[in-house]
């Protein structure tokens, strides 16, 4: 048996709202499983209308259009249950391992109030439905899920990398490097597979893996646009690392950790606007993107330090 992970980002772009790194671990009998059609029974890729399936894909995909959010949370709930059964406190995911310092959610107020269900628009019911199927496709399939969750960044937190690290990219970097060091620990000496997005238009990351993970030796496997896969050696095992471009529509593991990762966003939003609505209810809610995310920070500016709140902790700084 081997491990096989996978790791995406969700937040990179917006003014405001928190930035999410989400991961999946899977044990599985040989590094090439390909987890869709093992899970044909249960989960659909892509879903004709109608399809009651649970659906695993690129979360750009997954939540788009109106029912969009409904379908995030019930594939979210449904290999939460798997993993945890009868859990579905958002804190507790928040808090999980690989969490951040709690100072960074204490000082931004929205998210130390935020409570409730991590997916509340599904039923308990319809989660342990879909969790009995996806547990039973799994074990025929002879693999388990061992990990699954998200690390939230909240602004405060990625502003202080920001100005730690000067730099946009090495802060996405040193922030997915931390889920990475999480999956390692999680995996003890067991042979391991890492699938990421590219980082933009990067193609060289060995140099910042060696300094990041400190291997006793790094070999280049290929470094071009379409992708870079190193191996890390380490005292008693060997680790791939595959950087592909469009990860996160070619491997399970990483289209669930998008959703993993949009999803911890999306609670995080609600929690933001839930609070800021009940003090400025004049000022439409905000996702943070783009002119959006301008327009909100603009009806806010004059206001938002009678609250209490530094700007430190509100605006996104890149």
């Amino acid at each position: 048996m081997v491990f096989l992970a996978g790791v995406d980002e969700a937040g990179y772009g917006p003014f405001v709202g928190p930035f999410t790194v989400g991961f999946s671990l899977f044990r599985v009998p040989e590094f090439d499983t390909d987890l869709w059609p093992l899970l044909n029974g249960p989960v659909v890729r892509k879903a004709a209308r109608g399809d009651p399936r649970v659906r695993v894909d690129d979360s750009k995909r997954v939540h788009q259009g109106r029912l969009g959010r409904g379908r995030l949370e019930r594939s979210v709930a449904a290999f939460r249950e798997v993993l945890h059964p009868g859990e579905d406190d958002v804190h507790a995911w928040l808090e999980a391992a690989p969490a951040g310092p709690g100072s960074w959610v204490a000082r931004s107020p929205w998210l130390s109030q935020l409570s409730g269900r991590l997916c509340p628009s599904v039923s308990r019911e319809r989660t342990r439905l879909d969790a009995a199927a996806i547990g039973r496709a799994l074990r025929i399939g002879g693999c388990t899920l061992d990990a699954f969750g998200s690390r939230a960044v909240p602004a405060g937190e990625w502003n202080d990398w920001i100005e730690r690290t000067r730099n946009k990219g090495e802060t996405l970097f040193h922030l997915t490097m931390e889920v990475v060091r999480h999956l390692l620990e999680r995996t003890g000496d067991a042979p391991l597979r890492i699938e990421l997005d590219r980082h933009g238009g990067r193609r060289s990351y060995g140099s910042r893996l060696q300094k990041a993970l400190q291997p006793q030796r790094l070999i280049r496997h290929g470094e071009t646009g379409g992708g870079s896969t190193y191996t890390l050696v380490f005292a008693d095992r060997e680790v791939q690392l595959r950087f592909s471009e469009g990860a996160d529509q070619k491997f399970f593991c990483v289209s669930l950790a998008s959703l993993a990762a949009k999803q911890t966003r999306e609670r995080c939003m609600d929690a933001f606007n839930q609070w800021w609505l009940e003090r400025l209810p004049q000022v439409a809610a905000t996702k943070g993107y783009g002119v959006d995310g301008k327009r909100w920070l603009a009806e806010t500016a004059e206001l938002a330090a009678a609250f209490g709140v530094d700007e430190a902790v509100l605006r996104r700084t890149r």
